[in-house]
């Protein structure tokens, strides 16, 4: 019976604690447990802004949690204290502590040239503050002030001495302004700019000789300059650091194929392949210069197969096969790209030269009227006499038709296809004119022409030659020029009587070889030097004779500006050399024989003039007027050979 008394009391005495229990606030858990974690977390950083924020979060969710209010409480407080430590004359901060909170606040905010300011008087305040010294580093690294961050990285060690933060910190600076004069090379080299391509290349070398990149760019940089045997000296120097590298290696062979070392430019470009790391495009352009234009249309279409290709690429194409001298697919390739993205004018001046090469004289007179027309507009930038060559070209393209009038006083004309057999007699004066038609036009300078002549000899020394109507004579025949780099040409023609002359008629076989250089006009300077060498070696078939005639003039051309650009003088040397086979016999005035050995030589003096004319805005002059005279002293063999002689040229 006590037991269940004993129980009832102690129920009774238990009831305020229960009473207490109620009131008592429930334990935080869930998402309220952790915000207010993340809440006193933030006020022990002393971000009180969050603190305070995550604590009013907390008590949304459960406002039942005084200490919550109290935590809210304390964080005002001190963030006021922070923020504001004149109101609060029983605190005192430590040095610099303002100003460098308020850099600190700045640097939060992205003002870091205020937040500089304000490092720099912390700094003042407490020189021997490493915080403030690196607060001030920082802000002017962002704004990429890095001079100046180095000196203050200087001024730091002065004040704290050396530490490995700070060496840290004035490498990436170092390295940070080697990245920065880098692209400052790479944007001059863009532009152009090579000089200062080529000077903010060398100083990121100096700083950092090790870094091959910075090497590279200087070879770029003095390739662009044109300081070819430098460049190859760079990339010779960096391939020292880093035994096989591509591009390097590519570049090289480049300056050692400019600088005529062919040898070694092919062995760099193999080596650059072997090492196998450059793109397909790049490998396409070794290949083409090493001669294998097929492996390199390989590279470049599977270049283009994983869409590898930049704007403009596909125009490599047509360069490599024109390096194949495949000129004919190379056109059909320049056409096609120019229909489908019209091609850029440097391309346009490449697919005319291959127009040429191919035989098409038609697309070729085109491409290059474009070539002159970007050049007028400014598009395309060429020197002078690039431009008169181009002009050359269009009027050489274009000419189908030719006549040659020739008047020459002794001597065979040099011009071809106007010369002949030596005249028997010593001074005479023959006039020739000849009239010629390219059916298959110019051909890359392998034509056909043929041509008629009318030859007359209008005065002659000795009374019992022919002249006036008994030695005029025509002749008509084909002439081949065979080879574009050779200038060769061979002919064949019938030469008979004309008006009951008494010249004879006969087949005549003939070969002859020029060789010239600066007989054309010239735009880019005053004078130049000039030669122009003709032989030519021919059989009458009939009558079997053979005949050799050659002249060769060097001298100097001086453009006579102050009376016409287009007039040129022309004083020379002159050494000249003729054979005939048939000895000729004559009885002079006294009844004395006089007999040839048919071989004649001799060397002398002359002045030639030349005026040109006939040119339009995309031909060059196409006709010109040129009269000489020489004196001659005989070297060897007859009498001929020595005395004046003087020629009369009308080219049309």
């Amino acid at each position: 019976m006590k037991l269940p008394m004993l129980s009832l009391t102690a129920g009774l005495g238990l009831l305020p604690l229960l009473a207490q229990a109620q009131v008592l606030p429930l334990p935080l858990s869930g998402p309220a447990y952790a915000i207010a974690n993340q809440a006193y977390e933030a006020y022990n950083h002393k971000d009180y802004d969050l603190a305070i924020a995550k604590a009013r979060e907390a008590l949304r969710q459960r406002d039942d949690v005084q200490d919550l209010r109290k935590l809210i409480l304390l964080a005002e407080r001190d963030k006021d204290r922070r923020d504001h430590p004149e109101r609060y004359p029983g605190a005192h901060p430590k040095p610099g502590y303002l100003d460098g909170n308020r850099s600190l606040k700045a640097y939060a905010s992205g003002n870091y040239d205020q937040a500089a300011q304000f490092a720099r008087k912390a700094i003042a305040q407490a020189p021997h503050n490493a915080d403030y010294h690196m607060m001030l580093i920082e802000a002017l690294q962002r704004q990429q002030h890095l001079d100046e961050a180095q000196v203050a990285i200087n001024e730091a060690v002065q004040e704290l001495g050396p530490s490995p933060q700070l060496n840290h910190r004035l490498q990436a600076i170092h390295e940070q302004m080697a990245v920065n004069n880098a692209a400052e090379g790479y944007a001059a080299l863009a532009r152009g700019d090579n000089d200062s391509a080529v000077s903010f290349a060398r100083d990121v070398v100096r700083r950092f000789p090790a870094e091959v990149a910075y090497r590279r760019l200087l070879v770029s940089a003095l390739i662009a300059q044109g300081q070819y045997s430098a460049a190859r000296s760079a990339a010779t120097e960096a391939l020292a650091l880093k035994g096989n590298d591509a591009v390097l290696l590519a570049q090289r062979g480049q300056m050692r194929q400019r600088l005529g070392d062919q040898d070694g430019a092919r062995q760099d470009y193999a080596q650059a392949l072997a090492v196998g790391n450059l793109p397909l495009r790049e490998q396409a352009s070794l290949y083409a210069a090493l001669g294998q234009p097929q492996e390199a249309l390989l590279r470049l279409q599977k270049a283009r197969t994983n869409g590898e290709l930049k704007t403009g690429d596909e125009v490599q194409i047509a360069y490599f096969l024109a390096q194949a001298g495949d000129d004919r697919r190379a056109l059909r390739e320049f056409k096609r790209l120019d229909r489908q993205n019209q091609l850029k004018p440097k391309e346009v001046q490449d697919a005319a030269y291959s127009a040429m090469r191919a035989g098409d004289d038609a697309q070729a007179i085109a491409y290059f009227k474009r070539v002159i027309d970007y050049q007028q507009t400014g598009d395309l930038h060429m020197p002078d006499q690039q431009v008169f060559d181009t002009r050359r070209a269009v009027s050489d393209l274009s000419r189908e038709w030719g006549v040659t009038n020739t008047t020459t006083y002794r001597g065979a004309s040099s011009t071809n296809g106007l010369s002949g057999a030596p005249s028997s007699s010593n001074d005479s004066l023959q006039n020739s004119t000849e009239v010629s038609w390219r059916p298959a036009g110019y051909n890359n300078a392998r034509f056909v022409e043929l041509y008629g002549r009318v030859t007359d000899t209008l005065w002659n020394k000795e009374s019992g030659n022919d002249k006036g109507l008994d030695a005029l004579q025509g002749a008509v025949g084909v002439r081949l020029k065979p080879f574009s780099e050779y200038n060769v040409m061979t002919a064949f023609e019938r030469t008979f009587p004309l008006a009951g002359s008494n010249a004879k008629g006969d087949w005549l076989l003939r070969l002859g070889y020029g060789s010239s250089i600066g007989t054309d006009l010239r735009v880019d300077v005053p004078s130049w030097w000039t030669s122009n060498l003709y032989v030519e070696g021919g059989r009458y078939l009939k009558d079997k004779r053979n005949y050799f005639n050659s002249e060769w003039q060097l001298g100097r051309s001086i453009r006579m500006d102050r009376i016409s650009p287009r007039l040129v003088l022309f004083p020379h040397v002159v050494l000249a050399a003729d054979y005939d086979s048939q000895m000729h016999s004559s009885t002079d005035a006294f009844g004395r024989n006089k007999t040839s050995s048919g071989n004649a030589g001799g060397a002398g003096v002359g002045i030639g003039v030349r005026y040109w004319f006939r040119e339009t805005q995309h031909k060059a002059p196409q006709s010109y007027v040129d009269f000489s005279v020489q004196y001659r002293a005989k070297v060897y063999g007859d009498d001929q050979a020595e005395g004046v002689f003087a020629r009369l040229t009308y080219s049309w």
